[in-house]
């Protein structure tokens, strides 16, 4: 990279090290060109950045000594707080291991699905909780490991889920659609807050209360910011959101009582561990066992050679 004196340059790039000591404090940042590009810190800016994070860097061109050139940085935004979804997108297939379909793709299909929701109380729970993680939500893994822990994982994992609730509403038709869509979309949107991101470690608020109980607190507070927290929908709603792990010993406060609860919990479980079961036999011989799969308590599988 060229640089001129007190020129300002734009530079995305991914967080790769970050260093300082008693007198300096830097980081080296990978950038869309494959370029290895070291910015110059204040100390000031070390709790904005994060491993392995993408960023928006104003940085520049300074003299150091003997007409050396460095970046000191000016600022430090997240990319998803600056970017289009388009642009976005090209950053997210670029620097990570993404979701095996296309962001704008599950973006596109999760907001049909949202659209779907005829019962305003649910639709604009719903819409308002969204719209206040939507930019992280195409970011976050699912999980530290086990399933879906990769970046989009939390999109791709709700996006799957929502495509399963029409086949059984169509065979069981007692069930709520509204509350199954609404239910679905936010189930796991807590953790953006749980877990702090690419590198998936767990936040202190998700280690001490968890994302089943955050997001019931999140949910009552948008209810009350709207004036309908002694409704039904939000009752039922909330009684989703904390049965959704369906045991105790999974770590869920309640068992699911309700139709729509139930079925939460079976599709949250169906995609989470035929999800791994189908990346863990594609790396599997045919005629062949799977390695032992942790989400499966531990089993393995047969990989047969059937043909279509």
């Amino acid at each position: 990279m060229e640089l001129n004196v007190n020129e300002t340059y734009k530079i995305v790039g991914k967080v790769e090290s970050i260093n300082h000591g008693v007198h300096f404090c830097n980081t080296t940042v990978l950038t869309e060109d494959s370029e290895h590009i070291n910015l110059k810190l204040d100390f000031e800016q070390l709790p904005l950045l994060s491993m392995g994070k993408v960023y928006e860097f104003q940085a520049q061109a300074i003299v150091k000594i003997e007409d050396e050139l460095i970046l000191k940085c000016l600022s430090i935004t997240p990319a998803e707080d600056v970017l289009s979804d388009e642009e976005l997108a090209k950053v997210l297939e670029k620097f990570y291991t993404y979701a095996p379909i296309p962001m704008m793709q599950i973006k596109k299909g999760i907001e049909s699905y949202m659209n779907k929701i005829e019962n305003e109380v649910l639709k604009k729970i719903t819409k308002k909780i969204y719209k206040e993680n939507e930019k992280s939500f195409y970011m976050h893994p699912a999980a530290t490991k086990f399933h879906h822990a990769y970046v989009g994982g939390l999109s791709h994992h709700t996006y799957t889920m929502l495509k399963l609730i029409d086949p059984f509403v169509f065979i069981y038709p007692y069930l709520n659609k509204d509350l199954l869509y609404a239910g679905t979309i936010l189930h796991d949107m807590s953790k953006i807050n749980e877990i702090s991101g690419v590198d998936g470690e767990y936040t202190k608020e998700g280690l001490l209360i968890g994302h089943l109980v955050m997001q019931t607190v999140d949910i009552d507070r948008i209810a009350r910011d709207l004036g309908c927290e002694d409704s039904e929908e939000v009752l039922m709603l909330k009684h989703m959101i904390i049965s959704h792990h369906g045991q105790f010993n999974f770590g869920s406060p309640k068992k699911p009582q309700t139709g729509e609860a139930l079925l939460l919990w079976f599709i949250d479980t169906i995609d989470s561990k035929f999800t791994v079961l189908g990346e863990t036999l594609e790396s599997t011989a045919e005629g062949s066992f799977t390695q032992m799969i942790s989400v499966m308590d531990k089993m393995r599988f047969y990989k047969h050679n059937i043909k279509k």
